[in-house]
């Protein structure tokens, strides 16, 4: 999305501090909820990715990337290199499969579908990754729990999307 001013850039700046101070404060937050029981080792809400969805939706496809980049660097500053490409690989997948189902079906693939398919190819990413750094193709046994949790993610992702867009429309964010 093109801006024109130097007040618009400005506000654009802002917006996407904002934003990513939010994908962060969601993951401290999803990083302080104790491990529950019935998900399996590794499993995440990925409640970050709420914000990296409406700005793919709402605000642009660059600025998607650029939180799903953001949301990496500051896993690799707080958790390491490892957890960091991990979820560099997840994101950019994420953004990407989204992106092009939304181009493919020109708009008309529900939040839902994009958000189940963003979850489930985040997985996939991070399985591969992790099955190159391990140097072990046996991770990928793995993936069957992972395909199951990233459909659960992206159900829930997409539920709690639809819910705190009205908070977000209320902003009258116009970038």
């Amino acid at each position: 999305m093109k801006t024109g001013t130097k007040n618009d850039k400005i506000k654009r700046i802002a917006f996407m501090g904002v934003f990513f101070a939010v994908a962060i404060v969601l993951s401290i937050v999803e990083n302080m909820i104790p491990p529950l029981p019935f998900l399996p080792p590794g499993v995440k809400l990925g409640l970050s990715n709420i914000v990296t969805m409406y700005c793919l939706f709402f605000v642009g496809r660059g600025s998607a990337f650029g939180i799903a980049m953001l949301k990496s660097c500051f896993v690799m500053l707080t958790r390491g290199f490892t957890a960091g490409l991990l979820s560099f690989s997840g994101g950019v997948l994420a953004v990407l499969v989204m992106m092009v189902l939304m181009i493919l079906f020109k708009n008309k693939c529900s939040y839902l579908i994009l958000s189940i398919a963003g979850g489930i190819s985040h997985n996939l990413a991070q399985i591969a990754v992790a099955s190159v750094i391990l140097n072990t193709s046996l991770i990928l046994y793995y993936f069957p729990i992972l395909l199951i949790s990233g459909l659960f993610a992206g159900i829930l992702t997409a539920t709690l999307l639809k819910i705190v867009m009205p908070a977000f429309d209320k902003l009258n964010l116009k970038l």
